[in-house]
């Protein structure tokens, strides 16, 4: 079962934040990989998603190029009364503020439909002079956000000491640079240094090996900022082996047993048990929230049906194989496996073709 590839991961976390202008050919950061580097950095299987390649093209959510083509061909630039009153609103946010177009554009960005947003990506040269306006302001924000990831991921790449990377990595996080594009970024490296087949001397380690080792740990740095439950399926997400993936649903979503390890390496068992690390509902929440996002995404034209099938089955899969260890830790009959099983059944299983988990988010 493969539910759990970096793209999977990559589109959660896109759909978390707001869609970002990423190109190849000026998103890679020319840089070579310092000797200094260890071939101990680690390395997930595959890499993330591709980027679409040089066109004014918002990045697309499935991770192929292909699709990323295809969508801009396909999407319209015809603008619903609901998206015209909104390119109005952040005209209007502008001139009441006495300030400029651009951080109007700026405040107003996280709160953009994706629809919105992949449209105004295709109206730099809009008939529509208010259109024509945001989406130029956008793209300049966008083009400022891009150039800051290559220089964090530039500054990361320079390090040149596993001890060094995680220090900048945890300062990047808590400066805000570890966003999407910032992962957008990494990706088009990624793509071009797997492409150029880089072989590195024994004892090192060649630029995409680094770099899969600089996602890693970003990846990991993100989960520490986001909610447990949110933290835990991203980490589902992206491991692929089940059995890994049955001992992280244990260990986070079951009462661990109280134990102490003394110095000559014996176990003292403690009264009581320790809290759960994420608590069950927390985790429905978190499935729920993903499923609707990608109908959501679905919705707006940024992916097709069948991959966000895929994805929503991805959620299924691990909502089923956390249900069997729930069951196994707290019994068939347990309020516990109750409310999970209650607390997804809406998500899996909608009553109305309505639903925000068929219809996304509006």
């Amino acid at each position: 079962m493969s539910c759990c590839t970096p793209p999977v991961f990559v589109l959660i976390l896109l759909l978390l934040s707001s869609i970002v202008v990423c190109s190849d050919a000026w998103a890679l950061v020319p840089t070579t990989t310092p000797r200094r580097w260890a071939r101990r950095t680690r390395t997930t299987r595959g890499h993330p998603g591709v980027s679409p390649d040089r066109r004014r093209v918002f990045v697309d959510m499935v991770g192929s190029h292909r699709d990323a083509e295809e969508l801009v061909e396909t999407t319209e630039t015809i603008y619903t009364p609901e998206e015209q009153q909104r390119i109005a609103e952040i005209h209007a946010e502008a001139s009441a503020e006495n300030g400029t177009l651009r951080d109007a554009v700026q405040q107003a960005l996280p709160t953009l439909p994706p629809g919105l947003i992949l449209k105004l990506g295709r109206s730099t040269s809009h008939s529509h002079e208010r259109v024509q306006q945001v989406a130029l302001e956008l793209e300049h924000i966008m083009d400022a956000r891009v150039q800051q990831a290559k220089e964090t991921l530039k500054s990361l790449l320079d390090a040149g000491e596993i001890r060094k990377l995680d220090s900048l990595i945890g300062q990047a996080q808590r400066d805000g640079k570890l966003d999407v594009p910032f992962f957008n970024v990494i990706q088009a490296n990624l793509r071009d240094a797997m492409a150029t087949a880089e072989v590195a001397q024994e004892g090192e380690a060649n630029r995409a090996q680094v770099l899969q080792h600089i996602y890693t740990r970003c990846q990991e740095e993100m989960e520490k900022a986001i909610p447990p439950g949110v933290a835990l399926l991203n980490k589902v997400l992206r491991t692929e082996q089940a059995s890994i993936r049955r001992n992280l649903y244990d260990h986070y979503l079951t009462p661990q047993k109280n134990v102490v390890r003394t110095p000559d390496g014996r176990e003292v068992k403690l009264q009581g048990e320790k809290p759960v690390l994420v608590q069950l509902d927390t985790f429905v929440s978190a499935i729920a929230d993903a499923v609707k996002q990608i109908r959501t995404v679905e919705v707006a034209g940024a992916t097709d049906r069948a991959t966000a099938a895929n994805l929503v089955e991805s959620c299924r899969t691990i909502a089923k194989e956390a249900r069997v260890v729930i069951g196994e830790k707290y019994g068939v009959p347990s309020d516990e496996l109750q409310a999970f099983e209650l607390g997804l059944q809406p998500v899996f299983r909608p009553d109305s073709p309505e639903s925000p988990y068929v219809k996304g988010e509006t």
